[in-house]
């Protein structure tokens, strides 16, 4: 059997090789900490100068807000507050307990500041349609109620009735 000889001595010379791929690694990293640090600094001056650029948070609602915008928020805040004034309920119940089995509505189109209501909705046939009208028009609600348009479905089976109506709201405009 060979003897193992185990040297834990090793008598060679400073391994440059090692030596200078340190050197050019540590190099590398301080360069790259300068960029940085000057990158930081580049990045604090521009926003510095952003914020000197830009008006106070307090300031910038009067300052960048022209009048009429304001003026125009106020007239649908306005007119948000008045239809919600508006008895919704009471309209709401005279249009459904004006209907009929042979009566489907399709929308319903306020329209506050004339104080009107449009009113579209299909019927079994021209009976069934003059009927509603003539009941939406007997409600307390409505100062009078007029048949804007009607069209027949031809292509349809059962041959229904389109209608739009328009109800005028009793009070002040």
């Amino acid at each position: 059997m060979a003897n193992l000889r185990l040297d834990y001595q090793h008598s060679r010379a400073f391994p440059w090789g090692g030596g200078i791929l340190l050197t050019m690694s540590l190099s590398g990293l301080l360069m790259t900490a300068a960029f940085y640090r000057e990158l930081h600094t580049k990045a604090d001056d521009w926003e510095a100068k952003l914020e000197q650029g830009k008006p106070r948070q307090q300031d910038r609602g009067l300052v960048t807000r022209p009048a009429e915008d304001v003026v125009q928020e106020v007239k649908h805040a306005n007119e948000v507050l008045h239809q919600l004034g508006l008895p919704w309920e009471s309209l709401f119940r005279a249009v459904e307990s004006s209907g009929s089995k042979d009566v489907v509505l399709l929308a319903l189109e306020p329209d506050m500041e004339k104080r009107v209501m449009k009113i579209s909705g299909e019927a079994k046939n021209i009976p069934a349609m003059l009927g509603y009208v003539t009941q939406l028009g007997e409600q307390d609600m409505f100062a009078s109620v007029y048949l804007q348009s009607h069209q027949i479905q031809l292509q349809s089976q059962d041959k229904p009735v389109r209608f739009a109506l328009l109800a005028v709201l009793k009070g002040q405009p």
